[in-house]
């Protein structure tokens, strides 16, 4: 399947995330202690999730300092 750029940018942020969790972790889960696998060897679940995760972090990052307007009643 052919990413669109934005979701290229965010795949790039997925396993920058996974790769950062990895060598925090020194490759172990932080779960299980298993060895973590480098992120080429992921399965396409986990990869999904990663890529969930890094753009829920950049919609986050998008609405910071947004200020919500309530109409008073």
């Amino acid at each position: 399947m052919k990413l669109t750029e934005t979701q290229e940018l965010t795949m790039r942020m997925a396993k920058a995330g996974y790769e950062s969790y990895s060598q925090y972790t020194g490759h172990k889960s932080a779960v299980t202690g298993d060895n973590l696998p480098k992120w080429e060897k992921l399965p396409g679940g986990v990869v999904n999730a990663w890529f969930a995760a890094a753009e829920g972090m950049t919609m986050f990052l998008a609405n910071v300092g947004k200020v919500e307007v309530v109409d008073g009643e």
